[in-house]
């Protein structure tokens, strides 16, 4: 679609006050949300935690191992909240509920191929993370059961897609209220075996999930089949695939998955560096608690990406340059005063923090020290994120993929074994690295975002 100077009434009445409502009508639930989602990792790295420190290193390492996997759903739900997005603003309401049943179909098909090849690799992939066999004896089954129940993790992410794609953020919301508060209890049951519960220990927390998140899954697919108000689904149990909208669908979403595979399986290797470290359980404890505290002040990002996409592509489906332009801006500029207030309260209370999920003085030591780190590194990655979910409104996701492959493989991985290992800087030289390959993505990624094609890029 090529710009145009002439402004469309909606344009027109675009002003500051309306736009900052508009964003944040949609932003504030997703951010609640993805809080809320945040709270499922440190509901279990909080109950496995009187487990011991490996107990903690086996939720970390199995959760990056799913993260890996996971991601790839991303080249659904991405794909699925463009295109949605930009139909609802083109008022076409059909291919709206035509593209939510392709994504919720191709959801399935993806989560059954992931499942099975994940379930039989969970064991060798751990222990090519160089997992010690103390970590090995809770994270096997754990990442088995986890996997087993993935389809209902795919599904749970298309759903929100589709909600957020035509807007409605609330719905997601108040799924995700329901799914902790769900997980808190069945997790907490299973791990220590109270209220009848067999007592599984880490694997508990597995089964707790998969619980809640099925719960989740069925109270999205009845809104949405019983009607909602900006999208109708009409499930048809024979329904085919319709080959033309999800070519456009993967044509967005691949490289959004891609970036996802590739930047979480960095972060795999990361694990695997810190496993050769001078004391490998408290680094990987470290690294797994860093990542975990780490998204309480990176899931707004992930928020206002997903309110970006919505928006601009709501905009530019409606060919509302100007506003989309407007929109793509305050967004951004929205998001990282939010993420520079919530990495101010970390630096400020880093070491108090940790010591909620652990009274090991040599994790507590190690890890005050490496979030600190973190959260420098956070606030060029929260300007990479949300700048992505502008760009992908416009249905341009292909060059935060080649960032995260600079920035990740090219710069993270590299320095973090040259500088632990080879400069002898141990987990230090890890931290260094974080940071550098963080504050290059975030460059490269707003640079794209000035150069302005993303306008252009309307499937």
């Amino acid at each position: 679609m090529s710009e145009t100077s002439e402004s469309t009434p909606s344009e027109v009445q675009a002003t500051p006050a309306r736009i900052f409502r508009n964003v944040w009508t949609i932003a504030w639930p997703i951010v609640v949300a993805s809080l809320i989602d945040a709270n499922e990792g440190m509901v279990d790295i909080y109950l496995v935690g009187k487990l011991g420190p490996a107990a903690i290193s086996a939720i970390g390492m199995g959760r990056q191992i799913v993260f890996i996997f996971m991601v790839m759903a991303m080249s659904i739900t991405s794909g699925t909240r463009t295109l949605v997005a930009q139909f609802f603003g083109a008022e076409r309401h059909e291919d709206v509920g035509e593209t939510a049943q392709q994504a919720l179909l191709m959801g399935v098909c993806l989560a059954l191929v992931l499942g099975s090849i994940s379930f039989v690799l969970t064991r060798p992939a751990l222990i090519l993370l160089g997992a010690p066999d103390e970590v090995l004896q809770h994270a096997v089954p754990y990442l088995r059961l986890y996997f087993a129940g993935m389809v209902f993790m795919v599904l749970h992410y298309v759903m929100s897609a589709i909600f957020g794609g035509v807007g409605d953020t609330r719905t997601p919301l108040k799924i995700s209220i329901v799914v902790i508060i769900f997980k808190c209890f069945t997790s907490y049951g299973f791990v220590f075996g109270v209220w009848g519960f067999p007592e599984m220990g880490v694997a508990g927390a597995a089964v707790g999930t998969i619980i809640s998140r099925a719960l989740g899954c069925v109270i999205g697919f009845s809104i949405l089949t019983r009607g909602h108000s900006r999208v109708r689904l009409i499930w048809h149990w024979r329904m085919k695939p319709d080959w033309s909208i999800l070519r456009r669908m993967l044509v967005i979403g691949i490289p959004s998955g891609a970036s996802g595979f590739f930047r979480n399986g960095a972060r795999v290797f990361l694990y695997r560096v810190a496993a050769g470290t001078r004391q490998p359980t408290v680094a990987l404890a470290s690294l797994t608690m860093g990542f975990q505290i780490r998204l309480y002040t990176i899931l707004p990002a992930l928020a206002f990406s997903i309110a970006g996409t919505a928006l601009v592509g709501q905009r530019l489906g409606a060919r509302e340059v100007k506003a989309a332009e407007q929109y793509g801006a305050q967004t951004i500029r929205l998001c990282m005063l939010l993420v520079g207030m919530g990495s101010l309260v970390l630096w400020l209370f880093t070491e108090p923090i940790i010591s909620i999920f652990t009274n090991v003085e040599e994790v507590i030591g190690v890890g005050g020290f490496m979030l600190r780190f973190f959260i420098i590194a956070q606030i060029f990655s929260a300007l990479s994120i949300v700048v992505s979910g502008v760009l992908a409104g416009g249905g341009e996701t292909k060059p935060p993929l080649y960032y995260t492959l600079i920035s990740q493989w090219g710069i993270l991985l590299p320095f973090s074994y040259i500088l632990a290992y080879l400069a002898g800087w141990d987990v230090t030289g890890i931290w260094i690295a974080w940071l550098a390959g963080g504050a290059v993505e975030g460059m490269l990624t707003l640079r794209r975002y000035f150069k302005g094609t993303w306008k252009r890029t309307v499937v």
